[in-house]
């Protein structure tokens, strides 16, 4: 297995899945609060939308904050997500350049980890030809309660299984600031444990999003996927010619 590893969000990331986004916790916010969603700011337009996920840390405190919900009805949120994002049909598409970078970072183990349910990631990559591409997926199921991002739980289970070498590279591409979190307090976790893996933050860009005004400032930042590329490649033990790639690749 190569030294390095591509770790990849998935919503604002991957793929843009605002709308559906959207769709969904309008319907699931009617459902809870027995109000129509013309009512809550964070749902008026998908600009709105950004802005309210933006400055909340995770899914529970953005039902929270932005809806009143209290714990047991932030639950049964949750619980709701994965029926409704299945049944919504609002399409969801990869962000233009994605599919490229996947493809030129080929020779890499790849893998996502995500606040959004597992089974709604692979079944919405799967349709795209995309779902293949990686080799370990967590979602917020996988990762035990008020242990989402920042908390450093997922990115260091699929660090785990996609690094079986050190000294290795480990790089997690996402576009909000819990990402950036999430990845100082997993370098902090293996530093401590004496593991020899550099993890590194790539702040996805694409989007539309801006670093300025996150705690954490990312390490690295793609404005498109394609400059994602450039910055693995020039890393130590992530080209495609690398010495430690290819005596893996021929001993399998």
């Amino acid at each position: 297995m190569p030294s390095c590893a591509i770790i990849w969000d998935y919503d604002g990331t991957l793929v843009d899945s605002r709308h559906r986004n959207l769709s969904v916790n309008r319907s699931i916010v009617e459902l809870l609060t027995d109000r129509p969603w013309t009512e809550f700011k964070a749902l008026a337009s998908i600009p709105e939308y950004d802005a309210a996920v933006a400055r909340c840390t995770n899914w529970r405190d953005f039902y929270a904050r932005e809806f009143g919900l209290q714990v047991p009805k932030v639950e049964t949120a949750g619980r709701l997500w994965t029926r409704y994002q299945l049944t919504d049909e609002t399409p969801v598409t990869p962000f233009p350049g994605v599919s490229e970078t996947l493809d030129a970072l080929a020779h890499l183990p790849h893998g996502i980890v995500s606040q959004n349910a597992r089974d709604i990631i692979t079944a919405t990559l799967d349709p795209l030809g995309l779902a293949g591409r990686f080799r370990h997926v967590i979602g917020y199921e996988e990762v035990g309660p008020g242990r989402q991002k920042p908390a450093p739980d997922g990115l260091l289970a699929c660090i785990d299984v996609l690094t079986d070498i050190e000294p290795a590279t480990a790089f997690y591409i996402g576009d909000h600031p819990t990402d950036t979190e999430c990845v100082a307090q997993a370098r902090s976790d293996l530093q401590a444990r004496g593991r020899h893996i550099e993890v590194k933050s790539i702040a996805a860009l694409y989007g539309g999003e801006s670093p300025a005004g996150w705690r954490v400032q990312p390490d690295l930042l793609a404005d498109t996927p394609a400059q994602i590329v450039d910055i693995v490649l020039q890393a130590a033990g992530c080209g495609a010619g690398s010495e430690r790639s290819q005596g893996m690749e021929g001993s399998q």
